[in-house]
């Protein structure tokens, strides 16, 4: 049994949607990426990540309107549906929908890595010695499948998804680190902080550009709450509001973390720069270690696996709500928008996303270049976002979206340069990741032409009849063409045609035909003009009383059905309507 999930109660609030934000951003892309970062502009890492805090930013301005706007799951993939073709809207799901795939595998395998880590140092802290089995990377592939059909069985119970503990834990962990390093750089020297920063670009102006590119997906995550956003109550204040706070949250954790990691992380004389170099994947728990020592070590690792978790979480969520909106307009099976009745959780979407996942733990090859891709697909979709935002600001003079980007258009233009500067850096950088993109998007366009195509084209036809708005959001201003003989017919065939596509939609063009034969003299017979000038006035009489502003058209001609469907395909019009 299954029901809309709009028509279901709106169950998540300001907390658990900012939590899916906190849960994608916060941990994982700083343990991950910041000694990369480090690695290759040195303490200049802290610009990188203060930039790339600001491009984030201006990307969710430009989501949280078009949110406010279309406050319904699925996020780039509903934007995109609202105002560009069936065909390039499957094309962003699509990719979307891969991209949140992708990075729950990883987010499942590093919590498989980190999990082991913490069980080994738990067994050599009591004196046993896990199995050789258990170190595997069987084993980190065992554990990340049996969290993902886990959290797959948690997300169907649970509309608003849950655990949000982990992510109060998480953030906890984090600020202890935070104050623990705060604390350590207090007690050394003002000459010791200082020179821990010199070199400042130890690479230079393209190291730093470098370090922005590799970190970027840091920041993502934001945009999982859009592609929530039909569950979210009062989504027009909720998910603007959402979006900003999880990202403030994550970079008043990045920046301070990133400044103590640089002055109190090393030691012996080390530079950041040298350490990240030598163990960029475990730089944070090094510095940690310096400063805190085993105790912040510790800390580091329970903040990975708990980060992970929490990412994974959010990213199954996310994803299973881009698939359920794909299966509603048909360009995915439709059986994925089934939901339970009693809970709303859109069930068979959970596990079609989650067997994605499992096989993907289980059977990919390369897991850094997938990875690569995922990113370079989200800063492409957050380059197309900024343009979206721009069009739909632009065709919704009579629906404005509630909430707007301030300083327009110059956010989101410059957001969506820097998006697409930094995707076409990953590209260059990993150019895997683009051939794993292109073929994903063949294996699309090939299920979508053949499966999916006219079920969905049927179902946009639907749509857009159910909300004429939908045609201006396109850029469309369709043309309905409504010829009349009988002025008797006027009134009931004007207001039918205002009814098909009404002035906030489209126009509407009045046809009255002079039909006379070759050898006409009007001033011998005035009749037929007479006739024609009789149904004109009642026409616009009409259209005034119904305060319709129609357009007139009268032509002379023998055949009245030949010379209607010469001025139809001569003014491109979307339709006839007969009477």
């Amino acid at each position: 049994m299954t029901q809309s999930i709009e028509s279901n109660e709106r169950r998540i609030g300001l907390f658990a949607a900012t939590g899916v934000g906190v849960g994608a951003i916060v941990g994982g892309g700083i343990l991950a990426l910041s000694g990369v970062a480090f690695a290759t502009t040195g303490p200049a890492a802290l610009v990188a990540f203060a930039v790339n805090g600001l491009i984030a930013f201006f990307t969710a301005l430009s989501f949280a309107e078009m949110a406010s706007k279309f406050p319904e799951s699925g996020g780039t993939y509903t934007f995109s549906r609202k105002v560009l073709s069936v065909e390039a809207a499957f094309t962003v799901g699509w990719v979307v929908w891969f991209a949140s795939i992708v990075a729950a595998v990883l987010y499942a395998l590093g919590f498989g890595h980190f999990s082991l880590i913490l069980l080994q140092d738990c067994a050599t802290a009591l004196g046993y010695e896990l199995p050789e089995w258990l170190r595997s990377s069987t084993a980190v592939s065992g554990i990340a499948l049996g969290t993902t059909v886990l959290l797959s069985v948690s997300l169907s119970l649970r509309s608003a998804g849950g655990g949000q503990w982990a992510n109060v834990c998480k953030v906890a962990v984090f600020l202890i680190l935070i104050l623990g390093g705060f604390w350590a750089v207090s007690n050394q020297s003002t000459e010791d902080t200082t020179s821990a920063f010199k070199p400042f670009f130890s690479a230079g102006l393209g190291g730093l550009v470098q370090a922005m590119g590799y970190s970027f997906i840091a920041m993502q995550g934001f945009d999982l709450i859009a592609a929530v956003g039909g569950e979210v109550r009062d989504p027009r204040k909720t998910l603007p509001r959402a979006m900003i706070l999880s990202l403030t949250i994550a970079l008043l954790i990045y920046i301070p973390l990133l400044f103590i990691i640089t002055t109190v992380g090393t030691s012996g004389g080390q530079t950041i720069t040298e350490a990240a170099a030598q163990d960029p994947e475990g730089i944070v728990a090094v510095a940690a270690r310096n400063f805190l020592g085993p105790t912040g070590y510790w800390l580091v690792v329970v903040a990975a696996v708990l980060s992970m978790f929490t990412a994974l979480q959010a990213n199954l969520f996310a994803a299973s709500r881009i698939a359920m909106s794909m299966s509603r307009d048909r360009t995915l099976p439709s059986s994925l928008s089934a939901l339970n009745a009693k809970i709303g959780t859109p069930i068979n979407a959970i596990l079609v996303t989650t067997a994605l996942v499992s096989l993907l733990v289980m059977a990919l090859p390369d897991v850094a270049a997938a990875g690569a891709a995922s990113s370079l697909i989200f800063l492409i979709t957050f380059a197309i976002a900024h343009w979206l935002n721009i069009l739909v600001r632009h065709r919704s003079t009579l629906n404005p979206p509630p909430f707007r980007v301030p300083l327009f258009p110059a956010v989101p233009m410059v957001g969506g340069l820097a998006c697409i500067s930094l995707a076409i850096f990953q590209g260059i950088a990993v150019p895997s990741a683009g051939v794993i993109t292109i073929v994903w998007l063949s294996i699309g366009g090939v299920l979508f032409l053949s499966l999916f195509a006219r079920r969905a084209r049927l179902r946009d036809v639907t749509s857009i009849a159910a909300n004429p708005e939908l045609v201006r959001l396109r850029g469309n201003t369709p043309l309905v063409l409504v010829p009349i003989a009988n002025p008797q017919n006027a009134q009931a065939m004007i207001s039918l045609a205002d009814t098909l596509v009404p002035s906030e939609a489209g126009r509407v063009l009045l046809q009255t035909i002079v039909v006379a034969p070759d050898d006409w003299n009007p001033a011998e017979d005035p009749g037929p003009v007479d006739r024609s000038q009789t149904v004109l006035r009642e026409l616009l009489r009409a259209s005034v009383s119904h305060g319709i502003r129609a357009e007139t058209l009268t032509t002379i001609a023998q055949q009245p059905m030949e010379e209607i469907a010469r001025v139809a395909q001569l003014h491109r019009c979307e339709s006839v309507l007969l009477g």
